[in-house]
C-alpha cells in the first residue's frame, strides 16, 4: 500500500469524490507517496501569506517522478472556455479552472524544489483531473488538457496503471541513480511534507520557568502585609516554597523606608549570605549567631567557646540578652523580622526581645514542616496569625505534587503548572549512587543545562557521602562546601541550604531509619527544587514510602 500523508480513515472526508480518490490512491503499491490537501504557497503569483493555494492529491514516486490531481465532484461540462458543475438540476460556473488550477501546483512545487535543492527536479512531472462520479467523455478537449490527464471512475479500480500510461512506462521500476532518489527525498522532506519541532533546551525552559513565576505580592502576601499594620507582634505560619522569606524581605524593607533601624535575621548562614545581602545596605542583614558574636565582641566580651555545642546553643544568647536588657535603646532595632523561625530555640527569641526597642515590630515567619532541630513553637508566646500562605510559588506542579503526598499537612496549590515529573533512583550501595548520580548529570548537560545549576544535596556532610574523595562529576567540577567554582556542579547538606532553592536538586543518600535523613529533612531537601528534582535512595526506603 501506498504511504498516505495525512494516513487518516476516508470516511472523514466530507466530499465524496476525493473520499474515492483517496480510496483509490491508498490501494498504490508499496514505493508510492500520496498527500491528501496539500498547501502551498505560490511566490509566482503573491507573496501574500494571507493567500494559500491547495493541490488536492501529489502522487510521488523515485522511479516516475509525481503527478498534481485536481479532484471535482459530479458531472463537469467545459463549453466556450468555461467549467461547470452539475448541481441542483443545473451546470453552475466552477469558482476555478481545474486545469489550471493542478498545472498552478505543479510548477509551484517544481519552482518549490528548485529553491530548496538549487537544481531543476530531474525527473518527470505531470498535472491531472479527476471526475471520480463520471463513467464517460464527449467531445473535444481544450488544448491545455492532455487526454491521458483524465480520471474517471473506472480508473479508481487501476489507478496505477493510469498512471503509468500518462508517464508513457510501463512499470515504475526503472532505472533509478542516486540523483533521482536524492531528488524524490528533497521533494517530500523539504517541499511535500516537511517537518519541524518547536522545542527549548532544559536551559531554555529553565529560563522560561524563571520569567513564569516572576516573584510579586499576590493577595496572601499582601493580607500578611496589611496585617502587620495592625499588630507589632505576631507569627506567620507557611510551607516550603509559599513565599515567607519574599514576605520578611519586603516587609523589612518597608519598615526601613520608613526610617526604622531594622534587623532582619535567620539561623542559616547560607540564607543570610545568599537572600539577605540584597537588603544590607539599608537595614542589618545577619544570621542570628554571627550577628550577636559580632555585637557581643565589638563590646569587648570574651566568648568562652571551648564548648561549641553549649556556645551556640546557650552561651551566646544568654550572654546577649544579658547585655542588651541593659544596654540604651539606640543600641536597639525598632524591628526585628525572623525568616525560618522554626530553626530558633525558645532562648534565642527571648535574647532578641531584649534588642527590641520598646513597642518594636518584631515578626516571625516559619513552617513547623521543617522543624529540623526539634524546636517548639509554642514555647514563642506570641500570637500565631490566622492569614494562611496556601499557594507554592516556587515549585512546578509535578514536585509540589510530590512533596504533598510525602508530607500532607503542607500542602499547597502550585501556581506554577507542567514542569519535569520527580524521578526515582534505586541504589543498592554508595558505588551504585555515585554512578546513578553520574550518568544523570551527564545526561542532563548533554541536553543543554548548564552544570551551575545542579545542586547537591545530602543529609550527610560530603565526607560522610557517597561522593566523598571526589573533585568531578564525570567531567565536570564538583564545588564542595566552602569551594568558590562558579560553573561547578555543587553540593550542599540539605540543612545548610535550608530556605535556599536551586534550578535541579539531586537529594541523595536518602536511607530509611537514619536520624540524619528524617521525613522533614527529606521534605526540606525536596522543597528546595524549582524546576527538576531527583531523588537517590537505597532500595530499602522505596518499600517505606
Amino acid at each position: 500500500m501506498a504511504i498516505m500523508i495525512p494516513n487518516i480513515d476516508p470516511e472523514g472526508i466530507d466530499n465524496c469524490s476525493e473520499r474515492s480518490f483517496y480510496r483509490a490512491a491508498k490501494q498504490l503499491p508499496l514505493g508510492y507517496t500520496v498527500l491528501y490537501s496539500y498547501k502551498f504557497k505560490d511566490k509566482q503569483r503573491t507573496e501574500d501569506f494571507d493567500v494559500i493555494c491547495e493541490a488536492d492529491f501529489v502522487i510521488v514516486h523515485p522511479a516516475i517522478g509525481f503527478i498534481v490531481v485536481e479532484v471535482k465532484s459530479g458531472e463537469i461540462d467545459y463549453r466556450n472556455g468555461i467549467w461547470s458543475e452539475y448541481k441542483g438540476g443545473s451546470y453552475c460556473e466552477l469558482h476555478r479552472n481545474p486545469v489550471e488550477q493542478a498545472r498552478n501546483a505543479a510548477f509551484a512545487i517544481l519552482n518549490a524544489y528548485t529553491r530548496k535543492a538549487d537544481e531543476k527536479f530531474p525527473l518527470p512531472f505531470k498535472y491531472a483531473i479527476a471526475f471520480p462520479e463520471c463513467s464517460r467523455l464527449q467531445g473535444d478537449f481544450p488544448s491545455d488538457l492532455n487526454p491521458n490527464s483524465v480520471f474517471l471512475s473506472s480508473d479508481m479500480i487501476e489507478l496505477e496503471n493510469k498512471i503509468l500510461d500518462l508517464f508513457k512506462i510501463k512499470e515504475p521500476t526503472g532505472q533509478r541513480d542516486s540523483r533521482n532518489t536524492n531528488a524524490i527525498t528533497i521533494l517530500l522532506d523539504k517541499v511535500l511534507a516537511p517537518s519541524f519541532k518547536a522545542f527549548a533546551h532544559l536551559d531554555d525552559q529553565i529560563e522560561i520557568f524563571h520569567k513564569r513565576s516572576k516573584r510579586i505580592l499576590n493577595e496572601e502576601q499582601q493580607r500578611i502585609l496589611d496585617e502587620t499594620e495592625l499588630n507589632n507582634k505576631m507569627i506567620f505560619l507557611g510551607a516550603a516554597g509559599s513565599g515567607k522569606t519574599f514576605v520578611a524581605m519586603e516587609k523589612s524593607k518597608r519598615l526601613a523606608q520608613e526610617g526604622k533601624r531594622v534587623l532582619l535575621t535567620c539561623y542559616n548562614r547560607k540564607l543570610a549570605e545568599i537572600e539577605f545581602v540584597q537588603l544590607s545596605e539599608i537595614l542589618t542583614t545577619s544570621n542570628f549567631h554571627n550577628l550577636l558574636e559580632y555585637l557581643l565582641e565589638e563590646k569587648g566580651y570574651v566568648l568562652d567557646k571551648s564548648d561549641q555545642s553549649k556556645y551556640f546553643d546557650e552561651t551566646l544568647a544568654e550572654t546577649g540578652f544579658d547585655y542588651f536588657t541593659n544596654a540604651p535603646n539606640d543600641e536597639k532595632f525598632d524591628a526585628i523580622i525572623v525568616d525560618e523561625g522554626q530553626d530558633f530555640k525558645s532562648s534565642w527569641i527571648t535574647c532578641l526581645e531584649s534588642m527590641l526597642t520598646p513597642d518594636g515590630h518584631f515578626y516571625i515567619f516559619a513552617d513547623p514542616n521543617q522543624n529540623l532541630f526539634e524546636s517548639d513553637l509554642d514555647l514563642l508566646k506570641l500570637p500565631v496569625s490566622k492569614q494562611k500562605l496556601t499557594r507554592n510559588l516556587r515549585n512546578t506542579e509535578h514536585i509540589n505534587d510530590w512533596i504533598n503526598d510525602l508530607v500532607p499537612e503542607a500542602r499547597l496549590t502550585s501556581i506554577i503548572k507542567g514542569g519535569l515529573p520527580v524521578r526515582t533512583f534505586a541504589w543498592d550501595t554508595p558505588e551504585m549512587e555515585k554512578k546513578l548520580i553520574e550518568d544523570e548529570a551527564g545526561r542532563l548537560v548533554s541536553q543543554g543545562i548548564s552544570p551551575k545549576r545542579i545542586m547537591i544535596l545530602s543529609p550527610n556532610r560530603y565526607e560522610n557521602s557517597s561522593l566523598c574523595n571526589t573533585d568531578k562529576i564525570k567531567e565536570w567540577a564538583l564545588a564542595k562546601p566552602g569551594e568558590d567554582k562558579p560553573n561547578a556542579i555543587k553540593f550542599e547538606t540539605i540543612r545548610s541550604f535550608k530556605g535556599l532553592e536551586a534550578d535541579l536538586v539531586f537529594l541523595i543518600g536518602i536511607k530509611p531509619n537514619s536520624r540524619a535523613c528524617t521525613d522533614a529533612d527529606i521534605y526540606v531537601g525536596a522543597s528546595r527544587a524549582r524546576f527538576l528534582l531527583y531523588i537517590f535512595h537505597d532500595r530499602a526506603w522505596m518499600f517505606e514510602h
